[in-house]
């Protein structure tokens, strides 16, 4: 599958900024979670799953306009794995550096559905990581533009080029193959059904065209 017409643009301009720095898999070994919490400011954090702070936190490290901003993590019957947004309260009433985010967390056991215990650590990072990166999105827009962005998911058409923007953000800061493994969980290793892996594909980077996106810009 090609990277969409609409996006190229957006990926020549991924081009000339990105770091070419992708690790392959993350170990948290490698990470010490007392001085990831410092450096992120992440007393912030809250309700955060205990199983999944360390991912958390590295997947966080990597989008320092997010330091001290308050995440709200809550367990909700959703029909995807996770979702991400502003509250309503602090998108009203607090400036743009000052506003509240939520990830709200599926709770539903069905065994169509992913469950976050079942992600690989890796994988997890990519994913809490495209969360992050709609926080970095909204960060940056006034209250009309993310209403605006609201208005995007009621086509099907500008919802997935808002969400494959994303996906190159989240690629772009470094964490590629983390995205990759996210993706590709999804496709070929979970018991998602049918159709939610083909809604998957139709609004997300595929797995092929995330490689395609690093290959482009490690050979920069």
């Amino acid at each position: 599958m090609r990277i969409s017409f609409y996006l190229i643009p957006f990926l020549v301009c991924l081009n000339s900024m990105a770091q070419n720095n992708f690790s392959r898999k993350i170990d948290s070994c490698n990470y010490d979670i007392r001085k990831l919490s410092i450096d992120s400011d992440n007393c912030n954090l809250y309700n955060c799953p205990k199983t999944d702070e360390m991912s958390v936190l590295i997947a966080l490290s990597f989008f320092p306009e997010l330091s001290g901003r308050k995440i709200i993590f809550k367990g909700k019957e959703i029909k995807t794995t996770l979702n991400a947004r502003p509250t309503i309260s602090s998108l009203l009433f607090s400036k743009k550096g000052n506003r509240t985010y939520v990830i709200r967390i599926n709770t539903n056991k069905s065994d169509s559905i992913i469950s976050l215990s079942d992600i690989p650590f890796n994988a997890k990072i990519g994913l809490f990581a495209h969360e992050f990166s709609h926080f970095s999105d909204y960060q940056s827009r006034s209250l009309f533009g993310i209403i605006a962005r609201g208005i995007s998911y009621s086509s099907k058409k500008t919802k997935a080029k808002f969400e494959k923007e994303i996906d190159l953000n989240t690629i772009n800061r470094g964490l590629g193959w983390q995205l990759f493994d996210w993706s590709n969980y999804v496709q070929n290793e979970s018991n998602a059904t049918f159709k939610y892996k083909e809604f998957k594909m139709n609004i997300y980077l595929s797995p092929e065209d995330i490689l395609k996106t690093i290959n482009a810009l490690t050979v920069q």
